[in-house]
């Protein structure tokens, strides 16, 4: 491990990059680097060509010389333009570099989303926000997710957003996204177009390695790390993370966006259009069972078109209930661990329009109750308990549409996946993008001074409470650093989503969710809104819940 020495710019270089910096230093691809040390051992990194005395004076040009020898050596012409970045590029070890600033790894290859291509995106007729865009976004990260969003329609549009000076004419690769990965990592990435940029711009023979010590996100004067616009451009599943809504999200998320998007989804018409009526179109997908009521994010959804759906908000149709009662029948679960309990008391009491959206009313308290139970846990600072409540085990697999299987009944849409183990690295980013939101949405929710709407607690909810903590107090060393270093992850703003890659990559999700101490807790959260939901039935008949109006 390298030692900090000698202060170069005005930024002290991060542990990741003095580890980056000892191993490029004793590669044997280096061997021969002039000046490589000070007298006190610490790296010599930088060589710049207006140093003016001192022992390195010359540093550069006897670096400059041996890049010289070594384009010599791997056959590229120092004639060549740009022939030093190309020796650079073809010697780096691993291709793979951290920023000085930050600690970031990149690739030095390009390989990210530059302004030209995000704005191609945004101008499709299709793209609404829903898949991530910034310029230290990798291009396999965001195809991916782009074709698992908007599937046919995406893969139609790869060509036109790729296009570029360096490439102009595109394989047939159909509707593959193995196919298209494949292609883009061997023969697009090389060819340096114009649409990509590099995670690191060369900078031999200054620097030793050959690359600049900022990379692209640290690059301007200020990094941008993750914004509230950036926050606010989730629009197919922002809310079920928000509400920690139970359900497969990465199907349910397939489907909404396949909805969304499929040119033959657009003509469909309202599940509300009757009596010779007609809705505007293009329809969205509409949850039956709303997230915002504690219902699961599944891959069941129903047309209903704009108007009809910012009406519904968070209400629910008295069709609703009656499809999600037949849909349990079959073995599907459609509510939430906290929604469940009342909503399997209080299903059999709608009869009508008036009592569905009683309902909702209900329904709405309680996941409110639920909220500021949950948010007690990020105020204890038991973050880790937390975290296997996100079902992020749904993201390890790599679902399709399975051809010829959609249905359309009565205008509610499901669909027939197929499944395989995911080798995409789209997994970290499906996972990390949850667990931000919704630990973020948390901790808002948890920091405000008058937690506004309906509250409830008695003694037997606090002692089930109070059991709950004093469980989790006693949980073992490794776990509670475990729950440190997530809490360590979530606080890095500027760096969240490599703290929760990293974070990630030390714990196995699955054996987690086992662990005895958290199944112990959720088994107390499970009796504690069991008596919420006790409570909340007592109260079927109050005025809160059969007042008549419905304009709330």
């Amino acid at each position: 491990m390298a030692t900090k020495g000698n202060k170069k710019t005005n930024y002290e270089a991060n542990e990741a990059f003095l580890q980056y910096e000892e191993e490029i230093v004793t590669h044997p691809t280096y061997a021969g680097m002039p000046d490589l040390r000070h007298d006190n051992g610490t790296i010599q990194w930088e060589a710049p060509s207006n140093r003016g005395s001192g022992a390195f004076q010359f540093s550069h040009d006897k670096r400059y010389r041996w890049w010289v020898e070594k384009a010599r050596e791997i056959g590229i012409s120092v004639n060549e333009d740009k022939w030093i970045s190309k020796v650079a590029k073809t010697i780096h070890p691993t291709k793979q570099h951290p920023c000085k600033v930050c600690g970031q790894v990149m690739d030095i290859r390009y390989c990210y989303l530059s302004s030209n291509f995000i704005k191609r995106v945004q101008k499709l007729s299709f793209y609404d926000g829903s898949v991530e865009m910034e310029e230290t976004t990798h291009i396999l990260d965001f195809v991916t997710a782009f074709v698992d969003t908007y599937g046919d329609v995406a893969y139609d549009s790869l060509p036109g957003l790729l296009k570029c000076t360096q490439v102009k004419e595109f394989p047939n690769l159909h509707h593959d996204l193995s196919s298209w990965t494949s292609w883009i990592e061997k023969s697009y990435i090389p060819k340096e177009p114009s649409m990509l940029g590099p995670g690191a711009m060369s900078n031999a023979p200054d620097r030793l390695d050959g690359f600049h010590t900022f990379n692209r996100c640290c690059r301007s004067t200020a990094d941008k790390g993750r914004s509230k616009e950036n926050l606010a451009s989730y629009s197919t599943d922002r809310r079920a993370f928000e509400n920690w809504s139970d359900g497969n999200w990465i199907t349910a998320n397939k489907l909404m966006g396949y909805i969304n998007s499929n040119p033959n989804m657009k003509k469909e018409h309202c599940a509300n259009e009757k009596n010779g009526g007609h809705h505007l179109r293009p329809c969205s997908a509409d949850h039956i069972g709303p997230i915002s009521l504690g219902f699961c994010h599944r891959p069941e959804f129903q047309f209903l078109c704009k108007p009809c759906n910012s009406a519904k908000n968070n209400r629910m149709y008295f069709t609703d209930v009656l499809h999600l009662i037949e849909v349990e029948k079959y073995g599907e679960t459609v509510a939430t661990w906290y929604a469940n309990p009342i909503w399997q008391k209080c299903k059999g009491k709608v009869t009508d329009k008036e009592s569905a959206l009683r309902l909702s009313r209900v329904m709405r308290d309680n996941r409110n109750v639920a909220m500021m139970i949950l948010a007690d846990f990020i105020d204890r600072n038991e973050f880790l308990f937390l975290f296997t409540l996100l079902n992020l085990e749904y993201a390890d697999y790599d679902y399709n549409i399975v051809p010829g299987t959609i249905k359309i009944n009565q205008q509610i849409v499901t669909v027939d996946f197929s499944r395989k183990a995911s080798t995409l690295r789209y997994v970290n980013i499906q996972k990390t993008r949850k667990i931000r939101v919704a630990f973020s949405s948390l901790s808002e929710y948890s920091k405000k001074e008058n937690r506004n709407g309906y509250t409830f607690t008695n003694a037997n909810i606090e002692a089930l409470k109070k059991q709950s903590f004093d469980i989790l107090s006693n949980i073992n060393d490794n776990m509670k650093n475990l729950n440190m270093s997530l809490i360590a992850a979530l606080s890095d703003e500027e760096r969240i989503d490599a703290e929760i890659e990293t974070f990630l990559s030390m714990i196995d999700y699955t054996a987690l969710k086992h662990t005895q101490e958290f199944i112990d807790v959720k088994d107390r959260l499970n009796q504690i809104m069991e008596l919420v939901a006790q409570e909340l039935y007592s109260n079927w008949d109050a005025p809160r819940y059969s007042r008549e109006t419905t304009d709330e």
